[in-house]
């Protein structure tokens, strides 16, 4: 049980476009009968608690003024909480509205790192069709297509491929590798089968089978979560140590003009 005051809900991880008050409603008269619901999801990053999931059952507590609601903590960063938010509601609760679908691939497709991800990648986590990502991506675009894709055939040779409802592609468009994607997919594949395999031969019960699956995925999770707060570890360090070189060239430059006005 933790503290509800402690948990921020203005930050940016709420997903959905608005929240259901008919919903928050019947939450807190379920509660109110003793009905027992999942724990709602917080990242901290040591300082800040942001609601990742939960939002309905957050303001359902609210409603019935209590001070602590049942939580899950998550070490993570705000970014990593709003990543987390956007694949949230696919799965449980509330059916995601159209216009919730929409926020949610927007957010990923406005994102500087996220918005690279394959429409496919991106359709998977937030629950919806790659088509309809597709058609957003485009939207954004002003109608045109975003990039000009690359192939890569027999013997290297690269050939190009562009929407024909562009005529501008954009220079830096990225190589698109269908090879190199089908061998990451094999990959995963192989990894999936290799845990099945290693789980398959563990002496325990069914009961301690399904615990190291749990383990395996918990500790994979955990993974990809240190990896993403790599990558944003090293993008801040790399604004910084910017940041840090162009207030040196003004204290070289304001100390230049303090002397120039000493031997004046």
């Amino acid at each position: 049980m933790f503290n509800i005051e402690l948990i921020s809900i203005d930050k940016g991880t709420q997903s959905r476009v608005a929240i259901s008050q008919e919903t928050v409603d019947d939450y807190a008269r379920q509660m109110e009968g003793g009905a027992k619901f999942p724990p709602v999801v917080v990242f901290t990053d040591g300082v800040e608690h942001y609601l990742a999931d939960g939002f309905h059952r957050y303001f359902a507590t609210r409603k019935l003024e209590r001070t602590t609601i049942s939580v899950d903590i998550v070490k993570g960063t705000l970014r990593e909480a709003i990543f987390y938010s956007l694949k949230a509601n696919k799965a449980h609760g509330l059916r995601p509205s159209n216009a919730d679908k929409r926020k949610s691939v927007i957010i990923m497709l406005k994102d500087h790192e996220w918005v690279l991800w394959a429409d496919r990648q991106i359709a998977a986590h937030c629950g919806v069709s790659h088509v309809f990502v597709a058609k957003l991506r485009k939207e954004l675009s002003g109608g045109k297509a975003q990039t000009t894709r690359k192939y890569k055939g027999k013997g290297g040779n690269v050939s190009t491929f562009t929407n024909r409802q562009t005529q501008e592609p954009e220079p830096d468009a990225p190589v698109y590798d269908q090879k190199q994607e089908m061998m990451e997919a094999l990959v995963v594949e192989n990894e999936k089968l290799s845990e099945q395999l290693a789980i398959a031969t563990i002496d325990g019960t069914t009961e301690e089978k399904g615990l190291a699956t749990t383990m395996i995925g918990d500790l994979k999770e955990e993974i990809r979560l240190l990896q993403i707060e790599l990558v944003s570890v090293k993008k801040s360090r790399d604004m910084f140590q910017a940041e840090n070189a162009q207030l040196k060239k003004q204290v070289a430059m304001m100390q230049k003009k303090l002397k120039a006005v000493e031997n004046a």
